[in-house]
């Protein structure tokens, strides 16, 4: 009997290299498409705010929108109330400020006035202006009217200038002389006198009783210039 070798089975053949496991493509396919759309949200995100795209933890603005309401820190324009001004008067009215009580009798403009018996003239593109006036005195002391200062006061213009008396009213024809006191109670005659520019035009008078203890404002008396 003659013995017959039975040929080896042969080994199934590897699969190729180029064949790939398609569980293992499968699951790459999902991990890229799942980082590509994370990266287009991140994207998203940051151009919204007009910021380059990047790597972040935080979560992105345009989801996690904070609607609470905010403070508003403009500031407030802080008006504070307008002083409140005595009544204006005009000539002839008794006027008053405090204790003091004024009259303007007459306004008048001239080149020269008589002081200390002489005539002083203004000079060249200048005038007097002289406000007659008769002060009554109503506080509790007596008052210096030439050679202190009872009464503050300022002539105006209609360009809002302001002009102080002439040194040395106590030298003034027809004004009260000097440390001659007029009493509470009692009335005199004055005549404030300026030195002004030539085409000044005169339109008010203030006048306020000098008080160290209070800031008063002035009374105005409107003028009719000569």
């Amino acid at each position: 009997m003659s013995s017959q070798i039975l040929p080896m089975p042969q080994r199934p053949p590897s699969p190729s290299k180029d064949v790939r496991n398609p569980w293992k493509t499968a699951t790459f396919c999902l991990a890229g498409a799942l980082t590509v759309t994370a990266a287009a949200l991140v994207y998203t995100a940051t151009e919204g705010r007009g910021g380059t795209p990047h790597a972040s933890a935080d979560p992105s603005p345009s989801i996690w929108q904070d609607d609470r309401p905010r403070a508003d820190t403009t500031p407030v324009e802080t008006i504070s109330p307008a002083p409140s001004r005595p009544a204006d008067f005009k000539i002839g009215d008794e006027a008053r400020n405090g204790g003091a009580v004024v009259t303007v009798a007459k306004v008048r403009e001239t080149e020269s006035i008589n002081v200390a018996g002489a005539v002083k003239k203004a000079g060249g593109g200048a005038k007097y202006v002289i406000l007659e006036t008769v002060v009554f005195n109503d506080t509790k002391a007596s008052m210096d009217l030439t050679c202190s200062l009872p009464i503050v006061n300022s002539l105006l213009d209609k360009q809002d200038r302001r002009y102080d008396t002439i040194d040395d009213l106590y030298e003034v024809a027809g004004n009260p002389e000097c440390n001659e006191q007029l009493q509470p109670g009692f009335k005199d005659e004055m005549l404030f006198v300026y030195r002004v520019p030539e085409d000044a035009k005169i339109i008010a008078w203030e006048f306020s009783e000098y008080d160290l203890t209070s800031e008063r404002e002035p009374s105005a008396i409107e003028l009719d210039s000569a």
